[in-house]
């Protein structure tokens, strides 16, 4: 595990105020999710890959979505290792590293709704998007990762697109035609793939943005 944190206290202090707003005014779960990193992640530079999510949703809980980074981290860390969960999310990045221990793990959003039944919605996102979009920022460049991938259907596109312009990614051509899937590459050769989330699609689709993400972090198909 590394000995530093990903998220700033600044923004981490930001967004577990955003969660106790969100939470006095009665439509989000108490709690934070931070970054989870395998004890293996960083090794081998070109094997990086952060993979994203959209939110913790009704995992907050198993995670330790709380308001101590460290704690939560060191939660979600934990949860992701011991691969307490063999989801269709999961499944598409066992295809990639089955142990989880070379992966790291984020969301968009830090927070759920009431009850972690979903993220929130895009109303609701809007009054948030700051201190998300800053630990986002800071994630990806606490843990330089040769791969992003975003599972996540597009949600908080426009925000995903703004930061990984910022961030000296542009886009690159990609031959699919699934309407979800793009791909963004930086000048120092780090690559970010925007895909579908992978509950209910045919492993056919999925297998070729798995077979994507193998090559760009020189994986052997």
């Amino acid at each position: 595990m590394m000995s530093r944190l990903p998220i700033s206290d600044v923004t981490w202090k930001q967004l577990v105020q955003c969660n106790q707003r969100a939470v006095t005014e009665g439509w989000a779960s108490p709690g934070v999710f931070a970054t989870g990193i395998g004890p293996d992640y960083g090794l081998r530079k070109q094997l990086a890959l952060l993979y994203v999510g959209k939110s913790a949703g009704p995992l907050g809980d198993r995670v330790g979505s709380n308001a101590n980074q460290a704690m939560s981290v060191a939660a979600s860390t934990k949860w992701m290792i011991e691969k307490r969960n063999k989801s269709a999310f999961w499944q598409m990045v066992d295809l990639i590293d089955p142990s989880r221990r070379h992966i790291a793990w984020t969301n968009i959003c830090k927070m759920d709704e009431l009850g972690g039944s979903r993220p929130p919605p895009m109303h609701r996102w809007q009054r948030i998007v700051e201190p998300h979009r800053m630990a986002l920022k800071e994630e990806i460049a606490f843990l330089s990762p040769r791969v992003i991938l975003f599972a996540t259907s597009g949600y908080c596109g426009e925000t995903i697109s703004h930061l990984l312009e910022e961030l000296g990614y542009r886009t690159q051509a990609v031959n699919f035609r699934d309407g979800y899937t793009k791909l963004a590459a930086t000048s120092g050769g780090a690559f970010a793939i925007e895909t579908r989330h992978p509950q209910g699609w045919p492993s056919i689709e999925r297998n070729r943005v798995v077979e994507l993400a193998r090559k760009l972090l020189h994986q052997p198909t």
